[in-house]
């Protein structure tokens, strides 16, 4: 994949988080639309302003909800804050993106129970893939990856593989 259509990628999920997080907080309770939803407008918005192929779109969009879902669950259970989970040093982190997922990952509509009960693809984050920023290590040999911000999974450096679980502190 080129530089080009990489960074369109890039640019078209921070967008996708952006707007859900936007949605989020400006729906009122009432007519709050479940996560699905509000995924599924961002990745049609997006697709549109970015030109995004259906399959780029709805990939970015899988990988939004399983974000979204591993914050939630790992907030559930350890009661920690975002920047904790992260686990890498934040001054490499963009703080605009910091605010969008934690707001993003806000306990308060999160707990959508048809949501959490969801599979999302639980661990596996493959090579080429676009995802938020954290640390991930490789299945097969556990080398350690850093992302300090939205990108693509590169490849194992340490032997060449391609999928990685998302470490969680």
């Amino acid at each position: 994949m080129d530089i080009k259509n990489r960074e369109k990628l890039v640019a078209a999920f921070d967008h996708m988080v952006e707007n859900v997080s936007d949605a989020i907080h400006e729906a009122e309770e009432v007519l709050a639309p479940t996560v699905d939803e509000m995924v599924h407008n961002a990745q049609l918005l997006a697709r549109e302003l970015f030109a995004l192929t259906q399959e780029e779109a709805e990939s970015l969009a899988t990988t939004l909800k399983r974000d979204i879902h591993k914050a939630n669950k790992t907030l559930n259970q350890q009661r920690k804050e975002l920047k904790d989970w992260l686990s890498f040093d934040l001054n490499l982190v963009e703080d605009r993106f910091i605010e969008l997922i934690a707001r993003s990952a806000d306990k308060a509509w999160l707990d959508f129970r048809a949501f959490e009960n969801e599979d999302h693809q639980g661990s596996v984050y493959r090579s080429g893939e676009v995802c938020s920023a954290g640390t991930f290590n490789c299945n097969n040999c556990d080398n350690s990856i850093n992302l300090s911000v939205s990108g693509q999974i590169p490849r194992c450096p340490a032997c060449d593989r391609e999928e990685f679980y998302r470490v969680i502190s």
